[in-house]
């Protein structure tokens, strides 16, 4: 087992391009990610995963596709030990040394943790996996809050994750801003300050969500030297700019609400400008539209 893995996380948060991420780093040969995409092990642990489909081998022609792009091959050994190390940690307590089997298939590549709900952790979680996070490269997807913000809820729309609700009336808006579940995903800047405070100022790499849109492939270029796997070994057959959520349709509230949510996030977004200096004074002047 090597005992430096992972080599990198990502902390998210949710809708800030970790799906970009994940499908971009795939086509490197020497980067290996594993089949269920979020982990989210530190956050909680795998009861979650318990008994889901996916902890299984899959043999339909979409998950044959997705694991030979993930494995350069056919992968069919690789998949087989993750599957029984993740089995076994669903069925276990938490076990940060079985964690880090999980990315014993990929060898000598770089492989790491792409989770959104690592962006929720708290003080005490993170340092509960602090032993696996020591040699990690870790990094932050920062986006706009209040975009963020809409974009989550609008995927809960298209799911109906509430029910047959108007996902763009006040009051639907309003609890899920207030819900303290979501609230450490909402805070950016209390994101960045937990992380901070559990692994090192200097250790928390940001990268923006503005700059992948701008440039996909320059910031893909630095993700992919941060993480420590070279930009030359990159496969042909995904452009940098692709993003299979890229058009979905989004909510569409009224001003009223559009201005009551910038208003909810205006100490928020006021911190984030002195936290981020030129991307954050650019989401606080952004008009509420």
């Amino acid at each position: 087992m090597n005992h430096t893995r992972p080599d990198f996380i990502c902390i998210g948060p949710k809708r800030s391009a970790t799906t970009w991420l994940a499908d971009q780093l795939k086509f490197h040969r020497d980067i290996w990610l594993t089949p269920i995409q979020e982990l989210s092990y530190l956050s909680g642990g795998f009861p979650g995963h318990h008994g889901k489909p996916y902890m299984a081998m899959r043999w339909t022609g979409r998950e044959i596709a997705k694991r030979v792009i993930r494995n350069k091959g056919p992968g069919i050994m690789a998949d087989r030990a993750f599957l029984r190390a993740a089995g076994s940690l669903a069925n276990s307590t938490f076990d940060l040394a079985g964690y880090r089997t999980l990315f014993a298939p990929a060898g000598r590549r770089v492989s790491g943790d792409i989770s959104p709900m690592y962006a929720s952790m708290t003080a005490p979680e993170i340092a509960r996996a602090l032993p696996v996070l020591t040699n990690a490269r870790i990094f932050l997807l920062a986006r706009d809050p209040v975009q963020r913000f809409w974009s989550e809820l609008s995927m809960h729309a298209r799911k109906g994750t509430f029910g047959t609700v108007d996902y763009a009336a006040m009051p639907v808006v309003r609890a899920f801003f207030d819900d303290p579940a979501r609230q450490r995903q909402h805070l950016l800047s209390d994101i960045v300050d937990r992380w901070r405070d559990g692994i090192g100022t200097d250790r928390l790499g940001i990268l923006f969500f503005d700059d992948i849109v701008h440039d996909p492939e320059e910031s893909l270029r630095t993700i992919v030297g941060m993480i420590g796997a070279d930009w030359s070994k990159r496969l042909p057959g995904l452009a940098p700019g692709r993003n299979r959520k890229q058009g979905r349709v989004a909510l569409d509230p009224n001003p009223d609400v559009r201005r009551a949510v910038r208003d909810w996030f205006g100490d928020e977004l006021d911190r984030c400008a002195a936290l981020f200096g030129t991307h954050g004074a650019a989401w606080r002047d952004r008009p509420p539209a």
